[in-house]
């Protein structure tokens, strides 16, 4: 408040209500509340001024304010008028700026609010994979593949070992017993005391398990060499003259059971000594 101000406040009791309408920013339009830090006010508007209409400066309503300035004639009148047209325009050009500042605000806030939720989504998406690579699962298959027609059964783990160390083994554990189609399936303790050797087996149990032998050791890569052999040789045990002589099948299971074990011993793999 000027000096001037100052004197003619203390003149005229009324000119509080045209100091309002002469201030750069109505106070009834400021949030008084929001201030700086050192206490001045960030003038921040509650509504829109653009509606605002200036006051009739030359109406009955004015008179006292217009003697009180010195005269009541038009200048007067035209300075009040534009006095307050140059304060209604600083509140629309405050408005203004405060409403694209709101606008920057929400749209940080929002911004912001939409990385968090990114990283918090990314967070949860990581805390879910490393939960779904923890669980267990199935491994994958051909979807155009089929069932197979026959199922066959694994031999006993004591033969597995056997051939994978390609050692001898008896006969035994691949043999089917009482008429099914399956491969005698041992416990893996199973050793050769538990089992029936090759030349106590009858004809028909050898003739079925020296075949599945000789699938199996196909299947665990015996070398091609050993594997003609022992084909080779069974071929023979099968075919030959004696089956058909009394005791003749007795004798070439007793002489198959020894041959092969000798073959083996000779290698430098048995396992265990022949007992007769």
């Amino acid at each position: 408040m000027t000096r001037s101000t100052r004197s003619l406040s203390l003149n005229c009791p009324f000119l509080f209500l045209a100091l309002p309408l002469l201030s750069p920013v109505h106070p009834l339009c400021l949030d008084l509340s929001r201030l700086t830090p050192n206490g001045t006010s960030t003038t921040r508007l509650l509504f829109d001024p653009s509606n605002d209409i200036c006051p009739d400066f030359g109406s009955e309503d004015y008179v006292d304010i217009r003697k009180d300035l010195g005269s009541d004639d038009q200048a007067t009148i035209a300075k009040l008028t534009a006095s307050w047209t140059k304060g209604h325009d600083k509140k629309k050009s405050l408005w203004a700026a405060q409403v694209t500042a709101d606008e920057a605000a929400e749209e940080a806030r929002q911004t912001q609010a939409a990385e968090d939720a990114a990283e918090a989504a990314k967070a949860a998406e990581k805390e879910r994979l490393e939960e779904e690579a923890k669980k267990p699962k199935l491994g994958d298959f051909n979807e155009e593949s089929i069932a197979p027609t026959t199922i066959e059964a694994r031999i006993s783990p004591y033969a597995e070992r056997k051939l994978e160390r390609k050692e001898y083994c008896l006969l035994y554990p691949f043999t089917p017993r009482d008429n099914q189609l399956t491969v005698q399936t041992g416990p893996s303790s199973m050793t050769h005391k538990s089992m029936v050797r090759d030349d106590q087996l009858t004809w028909r149990e050898f003739d079925l398990g020296k075949a599945r032998f000789l699938m199996e050791i196909m299947r665990y890569k015996w070398e091609k060499k050993h594997l003609d052999a022992l084909s080779k040789f069974f071929y023979l045990i099968c075919n030959h003259p004696l089956r058909f002589q009394p005791h003749g099948e007795a004798t070439l299971l007793t002489y198959a059971e020894c041959t092969r074990f000798s073959w083996h011993q000779s290698l430098g793999t048995p396992e265990w000594q022949y007992q007769n």
